[in-house]
């Protein structure tokens, strides 16, 4: 059992299974490096960034629970955690810290212990995070450190299906139930001339309705890649921790919260903003159901303005001066050339040009700043 995080309790509480696969034992640059018999298996290489992304998650997740101002709406009970590091980056994690690896039986054993843990109360929040490579034919493949041992099946006991795994999850108790698939869902012509194995984790029950609270995200649209920086987080790892964070945030009843609803509607806004310098390549997928509170903030969290003068030209030549209604927050930025980028905290803002050219009129305007907020400011042309 590769549990790291264990506060147990048998109430109502957040369960988290989190599997980050770098190192590809048999693959090419592995360290039992085998000869495939498949073409586009053999290409496939170690990745740097899944480690990183999985320990990334944790690490966040860790910080909920010692942070003073924002907390999980069902208490952290269990973190189980499997990595596989990459041989060009053996150590992704602290100085000396060791993983259980994340081969098909470790993986197999966790998702069984863990579902049986979020099984216990029907108000659980049952948290699953992958990141690796990942291949899609009818259903979408994510691989074990161990793929490629049987070069004439590599599929056998080195991958499972997701899909019907994820189906099959639905008939835990757990009325929340959160997977995040950070991994590619490319297709190639090998497989289409392949009958490959069906392995899912667990067997769906064709009878089982879907859970109450439901969010499902994959990194990548159907035969799409999911992208990342080397030995860094990769893009939607970084864009889950910002919405986590608050910037998929907002106010109901007096409260900043963070549910399921959130994250779906946000992700893509959260992915351009850390894809700002990277261009933007990558489509996220969802499927969601009846929203549900993860995340609760006692103070007002982070959020994301981005403000521009209408018309834009008067964004190159005005000032812009924000100034918070409750507090004392008030701050100037100087011109920008399309639009200000501003991080925040979320609340209500005036929002204030001033003009360095004869040609524009001065603007201003009341904006309420939460998530991921645009706002124009009306800066008409002096006649």
């Amino acid at each position: 059992m590769a549990l790291i995080f264990d506060q147990i309790n048998g109430g109502a509480q957040t369960h988290v299974l989190i599997i980050g696969v770098g190192g590809y034992r048999y693959l090419s640059g592995g360290i039992e490096e085998q000869v495939q018999n498949y073409e586009r298996v053999g290409i496939l290489k170690q990745l740097s960034s899944p480690p990183k992304s999985a320990l990334a998650f944790r690490d966040h997740l860790l910080e909920i629970e010692n942070d003073q101002q924002k907390g999980f709406v069902k208490s952290l009970g269990s973190i189980e955690l499997l990595i596989s590091p990459s041989p060009n980056d053996p150590n992704p994690g602290s100085d000396g810290e060791q993983f259980e690896p994340a081969n098909f039986a470790n993986v197999s054993q966790a998702y069984n212990d863990w579902k049986q843990r979020c099984d216990n109360h029907v108000d659980n929040v049952a948290i699953f995070f992958f990141s690796g490579h990942g291949v899609e034919k009818k259903d979408h493949y994510l691989l074990t450190e161990d793929f490629g041992a049987n070069p004439n099946n590599p599929w056998l006991m080195g991958s499972f299906t997701f899909n019907k795994t994820r189906s099959a999850f639905h008939s835990c108790q757990a009325s929340t139930q959160c997977f995040f698939i950070d991994s590619c869902r490319k297709i190639n012509a090998d497989m289409l001339q392949s009958d490959l194995p069906d392995i899912p984790l667990d067997v769906p029950s064709l009878t089982t309705p879907d859970c109450k609270h439901d969010l499902t995200m994959k990194a990548a649209a159907h035969n799409e890649a999911a992208y990342g920086p080397k030995k860094k987080p990769s893009f939607f790892t970084q864009s889950i921790i910002k919405a986590l964070q608050g910037y998929a945030a907002d106010k109901r009843g007096g409260q900043w919260a963070v549910n399921t609803g959130d994250i779906a509607t946000q992700i893509h806004k959260i992915l351009r903003m850390v894809k700002s310098t990277e261009g933007y390549k990558q489509r996220c997928v969802y499927s969601a159901s009846e929203p549900s509170g993860i995340i609760t903030f006692s103070k007002a969290p982070p959020a994301h303005l981005s403000v521009a003068c209408d018309p834009a030209e008067a964004t190159n030549v005005s000032k812009l001066k924000c100034k918070a209604l409750e507090g004392e927050t008030e701050f100037t930025e100087d011109p920008k050339p399309e639009s200000w980028e501003l991080d925040m905290i979320a609340g209500y803002y005036t929002l204030q040009t001033e003009s360095q050219s004869d040609e524009f009129n001065n603007g201003e305007t009341l904006a309420l700043v939460r998530a991921l907020t645009n706002e124009k400011i009306n800066c008409s042309r002096n006649e």
